[in-house]
């Protein structure tokens, strides 16, 4: 809700740059202190071993929280029908495409969906408006508790489906069509996505670890004075102020030296059926799998 009550503020991009500042580090200043008052104050009504309570701490202090056995085998089992359904009806023409597809559309079921693709890394976003499974499954009562807290609302996520491996994926639509090896995943330059506290969720459809493609982030980096600097000009570059873009989405390899010293590099590691929660304020990005593949179903708010 903040952030799209900040978007309804017009005026803010009619600002000289020099009061827009200011202005704006406030603003992120508010929103930190603002989270940790309603994390604080959810936490006085849940048990001490609430998983919810624990989760809400963990992305306070971390940036990351895993919710473990959140979806049953059961139910797993039937998100990788459903998303296996959506793989058979995409078109191959869609993903042979031998350089980078950043958003094509594909109609299935007279309704559109995006695919987005690079090499061995393919995310397929909008299954919520396919049908009522992918409408729906985002829809749990602690999910909902912990996106309320963050977010003050409850909307329904927009839902995608992420597969990267190493090369070996046997379904066409995931092969990699590429004319030249690529060693990077989607999303795979350490970056910071937003300047104020919002989630993104995934479900991790089979057991990810360092070798099978892990996302791997900083522990502890969204609340990083390090960061100041990018959170505020993915800020001001929001609402169309000049900046030099290397300031704002992606860590340089210098700045990311020193951030290592202060917050540790990890794997985010999980068990299938595992709920994963992550800060966009944290530092974080994809890499391809070593061997094997790694399944996710993301929820973004």
């Amino acid at each position: 809700m903040i952030y799209k009550i900040l978007f309804k503020l017009k005026f803010l991009s009619k600002l000289s740059q020099n009061i827009a500042k200011p202005l704006f580090s406030t603003i992120i200043y508010v929103d930190h202190n603002f989270l940790k008052f309603r994390i604080f104050l959810i936490s006085i009504f849940l048990r001490k071993d609430n998983k919810v309570k624990i989760a809400l701490k963990n992305l306070r202090e971390n940036g990351v929280a895993i919710i473990n056995n959140f979806y049953s085998e059961k139910e797993i089992d039937e998100i990788k029908k459903e998303c296996n359904s959506v793989l058979d009806k995409i078109p191959l023409e869609k993903a042979t495409n031998t350089e980078y597809i950043q958003a094509a559309s594909v109609n299935i079921d007279n309704r559109t969906i995006h695919l987005e693709k690079l090499g061995k890394s393919i995310k397929i976003k909008g299954l919520n408006f396919l049908n009522n499974f992918f409408n729906k499954i985002g829809k749990k009562l602690e999910l909902n508790l912990i996106t309320l807290t963050y977010h003050l609302n409850s909307n329904k996520p927009y839902v995608l489906y992420n597969v990267t491996h190493n090369g070996n994926a046997t379904h066409p639509i995931l092969k990699d069509y590429s004319k030249n090896e690529t060693k990077e995943a989607i999303a795979g330059k350490p970056h910071v996505d937003l300047f104020i506290h919002k989630l993104r969720c995934f479900v991790a459809l089979n057991d990810i670890n360092s070798d099978n493609g892990a996302t791997i982030y900083y522990d502890k980096s969204n609340n990083s004075k390090m960061l100041k600097k990018y959170h505020l000009n993915l800020f001001l570059k929001a609402f169309d102020f000049r900046i030099d873009d290397k300031d704002s989405h992606y860590i340089n390899e210098t700045e990311l030296n020193r951030l290592s010293q202060e917050c540790k590099k990890l794997s985010l590691n999980c068990k299938k059926g595992d709920l994963g929660l992550i800060d966009l304020k944290t530092v974080h990005h994809g890499v391809l799998p070593k061997n094997g593949e790694r399944h996710l179903l993301w929820f973004y708010y």
